[in-house]
């Protein structure tokens, strides 16, 4: 029997690594999208080390495999702060990682998810549904995946193919609050690890066919966050 091949982007760290781990974990044949990859990643098919802002080059690298199971965007980009103070070139680049990218990646798959009867995972975030003072522009990016997935799947279902939207809440021990002057407290109760978005999306793929969850938040218990030191 073939073994199930997943694509996944942002793999190279925080969230969408955990979720290559686990999906190696459930036999998939995983080839992972990101930047610098950490020592230790054997169980990929294959990394891809790009920006996923240069859509040519990304296109052309997933080109040649032949079977896609499963895609899950999991690449997220964000500058938090007054959005007076967001540059064009902050701006262009949430638009592109966190928006633009996942829509061409999954329009260029559909072919071979609606083969299989596949299944796209965007992992967008808690502020696609919530007001984002500070992070205005992540915000809006975030609610038009959300929008895209919500759309995309009335579309596709007929054809078996089942679209998923994650939203995760502030999440420890990723790079994805560098550019915040806050980070989530440590207190326990108060963030989420990356295998907790990795853990919800393993109970998704595992579900019988025929049954789908479209949406789902995952929340820490407690909502605090910290301001960081300057």
């Amino acid at each position: 029997m073939e073994l199930k091949t997943a694509i996944v982007t942002g793999a190279s760290s925080g969230i969408g690594l955990a979720i290559s781990k686990m999906l190696a974990e459930e036999g998939y044949k995983v080839y992972g999208i990101g930047r610098i990859f950490p020592d230790g990643c054997d169980f990929f098919e294959k990394r891809m080390s790009l920006d996923l802002r240069d859509t040519d080059i990304l296109l052309a690298k997933i080109t040649g495999i032949k079977r896609v199971d499963l895609l899950v965007n999991a690449a997220g980009s964000a500058f938090y702060g007054l959005a007076e103070f967001n540059t064009p070139d902050q701006i262009t680049e949430m638009c592109r990682v966190d928006l633009e990218a996942p829509m061409i990646l999954t329009s260029a798959l559909l072919p071979k998810l609606k083969d299989v009867r596949g299944m796209v995972i965007n992992i967008a975030s808690v502020t696609s549904t919530r007001i984002n003072t500070h992070g205005a522009v992540y915000g809006a990016l975030k609610a038009g995946l959300r929008s895209y997935g919500r759309s995309l799947y009335e579309e596709v279902r007929k054809t078996g193919v089942r679209v998923v939207t994650v939203c995760p809440d502030l999440t420890a021990g990723t790079k994805f609050y560098r550019n915040a002057d806050f980070k989530p407290s440590e207190d326990d109760g108060c963030y989420l690890v990356p295998e907790d978005t990795a853990e919800c999306v393993r109970d998704i793929i595992n579900m019988r066919e025929g049954a789908v969850v479209t949406e789902v938040e995952v929340r820490p218990q407690f909502n605090r966050i910290e301001k960081k030191p300057k």
